[in-house]
């Protein structure tokens, strides 16, 4: 894995052997977080091009409702205009977290993007997209 970026709260890497971002969000996220992160992972995947993400959202301690409906519309968006077509998307066990996830899920249009309790699965499932 090549780290491109890392701070407490987010890290991005790239897999080279599988062509895919690999996104890991930790600890309390608020809408504002969760749209500077988004801007970092989108600014990291004009550097590193590619069709797949696993973003791991295990982590997460705290929802982010206030953001779900821009995470949803515009940066889902945004990440099929630069190229994603396959997001395999890691659900945390704290549920509001969750809720929040599913409320960004109303409005994903593009990419395709599942949801996965865990990071095997949820990886499994990528391996296998083309």
């Amino acid at each position: 894995m090549e780290q491109l970026f890392d701070t407490p709260s987010l890290s991005i890497s790239y897999d080279p052997a599988h062509a895919w971002l690999y996104v890991e969000w930790r600890g309390a996220h608020d809408a504002h977080s969760a749209r500077t992160g988004g801007e970092e992972v989108l600014h990291y995947l004009a550097q590193r091009p590619c069709h797949k993400m696993l973003n791991d959202n295990s982590q997460v301690t705290s929802d982010w409702e206030q953001g779900a409906r821009w995470v949803g519309m515009e940066y889902y968006y945004q990440l099929a205009r630069q190229g994603i077509r396959h997001v395999a998307w890691v659900c945390p066990s704290y549920w509001p977290a969750r809720k929040s996830m599913e409320t960004a899920m109303r409005f994903v249009t593009a990419p395709t993007v599942l949801l996965f309790d865990d990071v095997a699965a949820a990886y499994a499932w990528l391996l296998r997209q083309m």
